[in-house]
């Protein structure tokens, strides 16, 4: 007697071997381009943390100041060629966006500058800024505001990539 495997049980079968493959290729992947990938995330002075949520205010009576500025820190003897910050607004709007990258010797290299960027909510803007040849500054400043921007809100990220 001839025992046949039921459509149902191949069926089975093709789409386990298909889905392990599927998984397998993205793992081998994954591994390649964690092996390529060279970036560090870096965290931020005042929490420590590699991703700062942020709203957009103004406060003060007689001087105006603003939560519009987000320090990282870059740890030193990594030799850093280039940083990408990432913004991620959770509202879409008009902000202004600078980074600068702030160097020992007191001295800053502004990177980018942009008044009233439109960003699209949802939607990450990354910005490339190299540091000097030979020099790595130990922050990267980033400023997000605007008063049109005020009372929304966005997520800010730096990385160092060498």
């Amino acid at each position: 007697m001839k025992i046949t495997q039921s459509p149902i049980r191949s069926l089975h079968r093709y789409f386990a071997h298909t889905v392990a493959l599927g998984i397998t290729t993205v793992i081998m992947g994954l591994g390649s381009s964690t092996q390529a990938q060279t970036c560090r995330s870096l965290e931020d002075v005042g929490s420590g943390e590699t991703e700062v949520t942020k709203t957009v205010s103004t406060f003060g009576v007689l001087f105006i100041r603003s939560n519009w500025h987000t320090d990282f820190a870059v740890p030193g003897g990594n030799n850093f060629r280039y940083f990408v910050a990432t913004i991620l607004p959770l509202e879409g709007d008009t902000y202004d966006i600078d980074v600068n990258l702030k160097y020992s010797d007191d001295s800053v290299d502004q990177s980018y500058t942009v008044r009233n960027a439109v960003l699209t909510e949802g939607q990450p803007l990354r910005i490339r800024a190299s540091s000097r040849s030979g020099d790595e500054p130990f922050q990267i400043n980033v400023r997000v505001g605007g008063t049109q921007a005020e009372g929304n809100t966005y997520t800010v990220s730096v990385v160092g990539c060498r």
